[in-house]
């Protein structure tokens, strides 16, 4: 919809700009499509969202870099330390990082990327403050924790979920050991949930079976059974059930949070 009042203009333009580079002070870089989402342009036409885009570009608040791929080349979008200063706050624990193209490796473009889009779904079903595991902030928030989910984010029930996006699987081992990891911050009253999602219902499925050839985990330093227990707070996604379809809130419910001692709570 075109906004013929000049103020108003400037207006949305400048909460698009913010909305842009807050979210790259969190991610540090991203694609074209991810930020079109971002800021909240919709339909098939890029012209506004390449002006803004050129525009901060412009300004030396973010640098664009052609990345190589199996199919050409892909365009990112990283923020740099004047970018930052635009958005950066008193109370930000750690100064974030800005775009280095250089140390970008194919692997973690490619995680980062996916893990953007699962954030993105679920901060459009009403989930907020998101943090990225791998960041300093994380770790000022959550010292002495294991193993770091992919992130962590408040649902609009009030359920906090640590997040696992998974491009791979890992081996029986290391989820064994991701698992009591995820028991122990839930004990700690850090998050309630961890939720994995992966890029189709195959891996889905798999995840799901080796799961369920897991019989004991360690709790509170003991060997427990990995019962139902103890597996409730372990949920399973596909992106597209994530993209499409409503979180369910009798799964994830607000009633797991606000126990004394910081443990989970079941109607």
């Amino acid at each position: 919809m075109l906004i013929h009042n000049v103020a108003e203009r400037n207006e949305a333009a400048n909460r698009r700009m913010e909305a842009l580079l807050s979210f790259l002070k969190e991610e540090t870089f991203s694609d074209f499509r991810t930020l079109k989402k971002v800021v909240g342009y919709k339909g098939k036409h890029n012209h506004a969202m390449y002006k803004l885009l050129n525009k901060a570009v412009e300004m030396g608040l973010l640098i664009k870099h052609e990345y190589p791929v199996l199919t050409g080349k892909k365009s990112l979008w990283g923020i740099t330390i004047q970018g930052l200063a635009m958005v950066v706050c008193a109370n930000d624990k750690v100064f974030p990082a800005y775009f280095e193209p250089g140390k970008l490796k194919h692997w973690t473009l490619e995680h980062r990327l996916l893990n953007q889009r699962v954030r993105i779904a679920l901060e459009q079903k009403g989930g907020k403050d998101w943090l990225n595991g791998d960041r300093g902030e994380f770790i000022t928030r959550h010292p002495g924790v294991r193993h770091r989910p992919d992130g962590i984010i408040t649902l609009s029930s009030g359920a906090i979920v640590a997040v696992e996006t998974e491009r791979t699987m890992k081996t029986r081992a290391r989820y064994i050991s991701i698992i009591n990891s995820h028991l122990a911050a839930s004990d700690a009253g850090r998050w309630h949930y961890a939720m994995y999602v992966m890029q189709n219902n195959k891996t889905k499925i798999a995840l799901i079976r080796l799961f369920d050839s897991i019989r004991t985990v360690v709790r509170n330093g003991i060997s427990v059974p990995f019962d139902a227990k103890n597996r409730e707070m372990f949920l399973f996604r596909t992106l597209d059930e994530l993209e499409y379809s409503a979180i369910n809130k009798h799964e994830v419910s607000s009633s797991s949070v606000g126990g004394d001692d910081g443990r989970e709570r079941h109607a």
